[in-house]
């Protein structure tokens, strides 16, 4: 179970409007909230996507996306960590009766920040950077509907500002834009570093991440320093799995009817449940201490299904004759 800080009452909100979000918590219908539930819960399936893509489209693609997308959600929790706004009705302490989510999920909520919208900054980098390398005019139109829906549904159910908004689509927009410019030429430098110290550069980045989280927390290791473990743990599995992929596996994502490559996509998301469950029944009531062990647990943990999807996913349907392998070929 993750700790989160709580905003204090001695903070300083930021003077967004207050009216615009009074106005829609007021002329919300029960067909809208269903809808804008839905694209509230569907902006947090971009790790499935990504693993969708991985597995039936384009592996590159695919890796790509979840580094951009894990550093994207990095910088969102540093920025709310360093601006420190509470959401709406937050201080008033009327969230509960203004917030249209479950009271569970509001009490979670409350005790986090809110400027900028990680919802929004991660939709228009995820979608903005499939905008721009897919030609396909459905996926595109797509991109853009997500985009817009998934930012939407955070004002009118309550829980950020327009303005939270705002800045996380134009940060996520600049995310996505660096991404798209520099991607190829980052990518083709990380490649001629070693294995040996790749990992030593991903694993000190993400500890410098944390350390810095901390300090911008006012000391603090609980909180959102937790989900900068979770982010940069998932970072570190997907660029750990990814040479060993290539090296022992190589699995072409096209082969294979499109049966095979629904088999495919399910045994993935199977293994990196498994993956996470076995941590969280093994190791479950020490990676929730608030302890360095328990710190290093919780990295340690999303380490582990980034490695799931990327080396072991494909390195088992491969066995299991559900794709082509391109090692095995040469061989």
């Amino acid at each position: 179970m993750t700790v989160h800080i709580a905003p204090r009452k001695t903070m300083s909100p930021l003077h967004f409007n207050m009216h615009a979000m009074e106005f829609l918590a007021s002329h919300r219908t029960p067909l809208l909230t269903q809808f804008f539930l839905g694209a509230s819960a569907f902006g947090g399936f971009d790790v499935y996507l990504i693993a969708l893509v991985y597995v039936v489209w384009n592996k590159k693609l695919a890796v790509r996306l979840a580094v951009v997308l894990s550093l994207s959600s990095l910088l969102n929790i540093l920025l709310k960590l360093s601006i420190k706004n509470p959401r709406p009705f937050v201080v008033e302490g009327t969230y509960l009766q203004k917030w249209a989510v479950s009271p569970k999920t509001a009490r979670s909520l409350a005790m986090e920040y809110s400027t900028p919208s990680g919802h929004a900054m991660g939709a228009a980098t995820f979608y903005s950077y499939l905008f721009a390398v897919s030609r396909r005019w459905y996926v595109r139109a797509f991109a853009i509907a997500a985009i817009v829906c998934i930012g939407a549904s955070r004002p009118y159910l309550g829980v950020h500002y327009v303005e939270d908004v705002l800045l996380g689509w134009a940060l996520g927009l600049g995310c996505a834009l660096v991404a798209i410019r520099y991607a190829s030429a980052i990518s083709e430098k990380w490649g001629r570093v070693s294995y040996p110290s790749q990992i030593g550069t991903v694993v000190a980045f993400s500890l410098a991440l944390w350390l810095l989280s901390v300090a911008v927390n006012s000391g603090s290791v609980l909180g959102q320093p937790v989900q900068i473990l979770e982010n940069a743990g998932l970072l570190t599995g997907v660029l750990v799995a990814r040479p060993l992929e290539l090296r022992l596996v190589n699995f072409d994502p096209q082969s294979s009817a499109l049966l095979t490559k629904a088999v495919r996509f399910v045994l993935t998301l199977l293994l990196a449940g498994g993956t996470s469950l076995l941590f969280s029944e093994g190791i479950g009531a020490v990676s929730d201490m608030p302890t360095l062990l328990g710190f290093l647990l919780q990295y340690l943990r999303f380490t582990a299904e980034g490695f799931a999807v990327i080396c072991l996913a494909p390195l088992l349907f491969t066995r299991m004759g559900l794709a082509d392998s391109a090692a095995a070929r040469a061989d």
